[in-house]
């Protein structure tokens, strides 16, 4: 494609496409100051990531406070932790995917580039606040606060009205084939990630960036 592909937005994924994380670290962190074992150590995991059950789905979506979020965990799992404590070790998990970055700079020289994220409520305000990439970008379509997560219909609907865009005029860039297959269901076509040299390429061939 060229620069006259009809792409008004480009929307960037935010965990495993712009940073990086690991679950299994946050379960370490948040057991640091227990004497927890294996089995606890799984069941903590369990009880947040469970795709279907897992408190974190209610987290993302902004159906649970975040005192409310600490206060479930600590009952259950007594983290010996406050729950200042509790915010510092449950954030400082990322690290900046620096090329896939610079990819979105490139983009946004050419279209305005938006995060479509589920995430919650304290991993957001920690990373707007330590990325400065989160902070170039043009806006922001947030599980938490759109109380919809991908790969839900809604939130690609509020992406889509964020952008002024109509079916087929944005790009969304997700690690998760379901959340690509998804937004092309929804009117937004799909590029699923699978590392920064590839997306290049894609982007290339879209018209989004140039050569050079």
């Amino acid at each position: 494609m060229d620069d006259n592909n009809g792409i008004k937005a480009v929307f960037f994924d935010l965990g495993k496409v712009l940073l990086s994380f690991n679950h299994a670290n946050i379960v370490e962190r948040l057991l640091s100051n227990t004497d927890a074992d294996g089995d606890t150590k799984t069941s903590l995991f369990t009880f947040l990531f469970d795709a279907r059950d897992g408190l974190c789905n209610l987290y993302d979506e902004g159906l649970i406070s975040s005192p409310d979020f600490y206060r479930e965990i600590n009952s259950r799992f007594s983290l010996n932790a406050s729950y200042g404590d509790f915010t510092g070790l449950w954030n400082d998990i990322f690290t900046e995917n620096k090329d896939v970055s610079a990819l979105m700079d490139e983009v946004r020289k050419r279209r305005p580039v938006y995060l479509l994220s589920n995430v919650n409520e304290l991993h957001w305000e920690f990373c707007r606040a330590k990325f400065d990439a989160l902070k170039r970008m043009d806006g922001w379509v947030l599980s938490y606060e759109i109380k919809s997560k991908k790969p839900k219909a809604a939130i690609y609907r509020a992406a889509l009205e964020m952008a002024g865009a109509g079916p087929g005029e944005s790009v969304f860039i997700d690690d998760l084939a379901e959340n690509t297959e998804a937004a092309e269901k929804n009117g937004i076509k799909g590029i699923t990630f699978m590392g920064a040299a590839d997306l290049r390429e894609r982007l290339l061939r879209a018209g989004l960036i140039q050569k050079g």
